[in-house]
């Protein structure tokens, strides 16, 4: 049962996690003193006062938090680029644990550390009951990511979980709502700006479904002129029309019991509402020029950068129509809505490009980061 499984894993994090281990970057011993001092006596830690020197400690004995003090990123010279000395700190343990120490007066710089991915941060003079409170927080943090990240990952497939990182609570809703409706035949409507991830989406619904090993259909709708659209959708007898001089199989033909995918679904003719109506509806159509009844068992996913709902209010979209599309609807957020993520989706980018052109850029400068 999931009480049970939730159990189990509960058990099993919380042995993997019975040991911690430690590294202090800083070149003030009294704090280092403290904070040593803070931590578990059957715990190890690790002591460096400068960035190179931490490194091969964090590859060596792949320690689970590290507290570092902000002088010394600033000294060297990465305050720019923080998320690159993230990077570097997180090959060996994703999920370590970042501390930053800095004075009262840096709070400003410190936050900025924080928004860029580190987890927490300690002000001098250090207090001990701060160091604990500290190390509390990242432990429970960490072991309700972990369970998270395993129930998770039964469900995702692994080719998929870079692509699906977020930063942002909307799109954590986004995905939750794609967990939920994957695994049924419900037909799903995504709405949203233009360049918000539809396509990918209607990919990522499909390939997690029951019908991922069969066919995943796209159809441009804007894109196909209206005379030809519904000969694209559901195909032609020969001599139905000029030039139809061939039996041409539609593309709900060609999505038998996969998926097809209706992109920009609002600019269908009314010729075309009609059928895919009866298509939603019982599951048949007919080729045009043709009288034999076809069925089809393709889900049905569409997509829409405009409000269908008020298009089908004044009459622009059959109403009938739109209910029968919006089954399950999913919202997806604009970029202004999701600001955290720009870092992440810039990482996918540049490995993307990277794996295309033979590059290896590894990050882009902060500046750049805060202009986008």
């Amino acid at each position: 049962s999931v009480i049970n499984l939730r159990s189990k894993t509960i058990s099993w994090l919380q042995g993997l996690m019975a040991m911690k281990s430690y590294l202090i970057i800083s070149p003030d011993k009294k704090a280092v003193s403290l904070i040593k001092s803070s931590i578990p006596a059957d715990h190890r830690v690790y002591c460096s006062d400068e960035i190179e020197s931490a490194y091969p400690i964090l590859h060596k004995h792949n320690c689970d938090v590290v507290f570092i003090d902000l002088y010394v990123l600033q000294r060297g010279g990465s305050q720019n680029n923080f998320s690159h000395i993230l990077k570097n700190f997180r090959e060996s343990n994703p999920l370590v644990g970042i501390v930053i120490m800095a004075s009262k007066d840096d709070i400003r710089e410190v936050v900025k550390m924080v928004k860029a991915g580190a987890n927490d941060y300690l002000s001098y003079p250090i207090d001990s009951s701060e160091v604990r409170l500290v190390i509390e927080n990242l432990q429970e943090s960490l072991t309700q990511n972990l369970e998270l990240d395993y129930l998770r990952d039964r469900f995702w497939k692994t080719e998929w979980l870079d692509l699906i990182n977020t930063q942002t609570d909307c799109m954590r809703e986004v995905y939750k709502k794609i967990r939920a409706v994957a695994s049924t035949k419900a037909t799903v409507m995504l709405s949203g700006e233009t360049g918000t991830g539809k396509s990918f989406l209607a990919r990522l619904l499909h390939f997690h479904s029951s019908r991922s090993d069969d066919p995943f259909i796209v159809v441009h709708c804007g894109a196909i002129p209206d005379t030809l659209l519904e000969s694209e959708l559901f195909g032609h007898e020969t001599g139905a029309f000029t030039g139809a001089v061939r039996t041409k199989r539609g593309k709900f033909e060609l999505a038998q019991n996969g998926t097809i995918f209706l992109d920009e679904i609002a600019t269908i003719s009314p010729a075309a509402q009609v059928k895919l109506l009866q298509v939603l509806q019982v599951g048949t159509f007919n080729r045009i020029g043709g009288e034999v009844e076809l069925k089809t068992d393709a889900r049905v996913i569409a997509a829409t950068n405009t409000n269908l709902a008020v298009m089908s209010e004044k009459g622009e979209f059959r109403r009938d129509l739109f209910y029968r599309l919006n089954v399950f609807p999913i919202d997806l957020p604009s970029l202004k809505e999701r600001k955290e993520d720009i870092p992440v989706l810039i990482e996918q980018f540049l490995k993307r490009l990277n794996d295309k052109h033979g590059k290896s850029l590894r990050d882009v400068h902060q500046k750049v980061v805060r202009a986008l």
